[in-house]
């Protein structure tokens, strides 16, 4: 446990620099991708102790920086930080309802949880967008290293395959103090070195971590499970009490009562707006009937619901679609934990693709049985237009 305390204290650091920096500036975000914006990424990366990104200028986006890739991740996924659109300002990150409980855990505590998304959710969000270049290789990698020594190659490829592609991996393993970057002060003169990496080298927390996840061998980075993590956390934390298991549980827990709450959607399809009024215990699937309802269109297509964006971006589709993991008549409103300012993507047809956006408008207490459609501003588009040979 003391291998990790040190990592542990370090993370905390630079988490905190990124929310003081979320919640205390102005901070540009995408509204098309959600990211944070290259100039304030740049600026918060120089500000970081343990991965400095060794870019000359701004010009990356949010991909190309791990750390804060991941930490807008655990923020959003953890309900530490909330992503809220509000009328008359852009997009923003704002505290939300796990901040205060989240800063209530011990360091260590508190690394234990984000190792956990990193092993879990993040790593098969990685693996889901292909970016997962070395994770396997660079775990024989450290395996057949010594600690403190620099790690020779990957795959049996050159070490220096880690300054011509960019490996998140190699990032949080440093960014939970696995493995230490050394990079170049100057640029080498050498093309294909473009992310600056000199060498990595194991740490001790490292060659512990590496011996906790060599028991499984290959199965964990092909086939992991929670019982994995679950067992990888213990051995880096064994002694646990029922107070740490109770924080973490607490945080951990979502909390659903559906039927006590009415929600106010605002929807947008162009210039054409609707509001919708309905009870949070209805599905993501009844909303799509009331949507269709609101602008005159047939039920005959698929459609999806899109929640975020990047390595935060989940969809939910229609019963009927084909290896279909999230059905969204399966998933209550009240599920979702909306909040007001909350913003997605609902697409219906994929053929003729009609992109509505979603706001939540209003949360109101109390049980509402139905759905009412309370405001209408413009005329229903026609479904199917019908052309002219002119327009062909």
């Amino acid at each position: 446990m003391e291998k990790f305390q040190k990592a542990a204290d370090n993370l905390e650091k630079d988490y905190q620099i990124f929310l003081d920096y979320l919640v205390t500036n102005e901070v540009r975000i995408s509204k098309a991708t959600e990211h944070i914006g290259k100039k304030d990424c740049f600026n918060l990366n120089s500000q970081f102790c343990i991965v400095n990104e060794k870019y000359k200028g701004v010009g990356r986006t949010q991909e190309y920086y791990a750390v804060i890739d991941f930490f807008v991740f655990f923020s959003v996924k953890g309900g530490i930080l909330r992503y809220v659109q509000k009328r008359g300002a852009g997009p923003a990150y704002e505290k939300g309802d796990n901040y205060d409980s989240f800063f209530r855990m011990s360091s260590l505590e508190r690394y234990i949880l984000m190792l956990g998304v990193w092993l879990g959710d993040y790593w098969r969000v990685l693996e889901e967008n292909h970016s997962l270049v070395g994770g396997f290789g660079l775990f024989r990698a450290l395996k057949d290293t010594e600690t403190g020594h620099p790690v020779k190659n990957i795959n049996g490829m050159d070490r220096e395959v880690w300054g011509m592609f960019y490996i998140p991996q190699i990032r949080l393993y440093a960014l939970f103090g696995l493995l230490t970057i050394k990079w170049l002060e100057e640029d080498p003169g050498n093309p294909d070195n473009k992310f600056l990496i000199k060498e990595i080298c194991q740490t001790e927390a490292g060659a512990c971590f590496t011996r906790l996840m060599n028991k499984y061998g290959g199965d964990y980075w092909f086939h992991p499970n929670e019982d994995m993590i679950s067992a990888v956390l213990e051995g880096i934390l064994p002694i646990s009490t029922p107070e740490t298991e109770e924080k973490i549980r607490r945080f951990l827990e979502v909390s659903v009562e559906a039927g006590e709450h009415a929600i106010e959607f605002l929807i947008k399809l162009g210039s054409i707006v609707r509001k919708i009024k309905t009870g949070d215990q209805h599905t993501l699937e009844d909303l799509h009937f009331e949507i269709l309802d609101s602008v005159g269109f047939d039920r005959d297509h698929l459609y999806y619901f899109q929640f975020g964006s990047g390595t935060l971006r989940r969809r939910y589709y229609a019963p009927e679609c084909a290896e279909n993991d999230l059905p969204a008549d399966e998933i209550l409103l009240a599920e979702l934990s909306p909040y007001e300012g909350m913003g997605f993507e609902y697409l219906y047809d994929f053929g003729d693709m009609w992109h509505f956006q979603v706001l939540v408008k209003h949360i109101c207490p109390g049980h509402m049985d139905g759905s009412e459609i309370t405001a209408v501003k413009g005329e229903n588009p026609e479904q199917y237009p019908t052309y002219g040979e002119e327009d062909w």
